[in-house]
């Protein structure tokens, strides 16, 4: 199922008497989560009207509140055109307004990122009539939760494939071929952690695929396995004695810096490595 934005439509009412002031509304939008390299984040809106400069902010818990001013007695197109464009001015939304009953009253309001979201509502007893024409759809986070359990995934070419035993329902599949094809529909994307293998060296001049600070330890370890190769077919006792020596010598070396950087992961090339998929919003 495809990711899709969130789509409200406002058809507001004309003020009597500053009947409107300080009533409000609430909506959700999706916004970038600027705490996170990568992420998207739910915001929570009131917007309230201010009629003739003589409302006060209802200051609504846990939302950001959005000013609407226009004067007292302004008809149902007046009050239109001053919310939408003040939450037009918000990064989350995006508005047009269109004709309703013989008025251009009706506010079409679509959510700048896709994902899920409270619907919108007339919370603050607004009068305005307040409907969602298209849910939202995708999570901004997963609902299973031990993915390294229920989880597993393939690169075939350039594809990626993400299976699980986990579905929708929040059950876990347990008959032959239980994983399938994971159906969750995730905002944030996916972040994959595994370890690479290595690429094979073939030639004098390859550049080992390993950590920059085992490249002399892989020096030791050839070393090592020459001088005992020298050892086992020199026909000197000397010469042989000396191999061993210079055998174990590197050899101890090579040991040493496995067991001094093993668990190390800080230079370019190796440790632990990341896929972030492409966005398929």
């Amino acid at each position: 199922m495809a990711l899709v934005a969130e789509v409200t439509k406002v058809i507001t009412v004309a003020d009597s008497s500053s009947s409107l002031n300080n009533k409000y509304f609430l909506i959700n939008a999706v916004d970038t989560d600027t705490t996170k390299h990568v992420g998207y984040k739910t915001v929570q809106y009131y917007v309230w009207m201010n009629v003739g400069s003589a409302g006060s902010d209802p200051s609504v818990s846990g939302a950001t509140g959005v000013e609407v001013t226009f004067s007292a007695d302004a008809n149902a197109a007046a009050v239109a055109t001053a919310v939408s464009n003040k939450i037009n001015e918000l990064s989350g939304f995006s508005t047009a307004i269109s004709s309703s009953g013989g008025a251009d009253k009706l506010i079409t309001i679509t959510n700048a990122n896709v994902g899920a979201v409270t619907n919108a509502s007339d919370a603050g007893t607004t009068g305005f009539t307040i409907t969602t024409s298209t849910e939202g759809t995708g999570l901004l986070a997963s609902n299973i939760k031990y993915p390294e359990a229920r989880v597993n995934y393939f690169i075939r070419g350039d594809h990626l494939g993400i299976i699980t035993n986990y579905d929708s329902e929040n059950e876990t599949r347990t008959a032959r071929k239980s994983y399938t094809a994971i159906d969750h529909n995730i905002v944030n994307g996916l972040l994959v952690h595994y370890y690479g293998a290595p690429k094979r060296v073939t030639a004098i001049t390859d550049t080992p695929d390993v950590d920059n600070l085992f490249h002399s330890s892989i020096v030791d370890y050839v070393k090592k396995c020459l001088y005992m190769d020298k050892a086992g077919t020199a026909s000197d006792g000397n010469i042989a004695q000396v191999s061993m020596g210079l055998m174990a010598q590197h050899e101890r070396k090579f040991n040493n810096a496995i067991k001094k950087y093993g668990n190390r992961k800080r230079s370019k090339t190796g440790g632990t490595r990341a896929v972030v998929p492409a966005d398929f919003k």
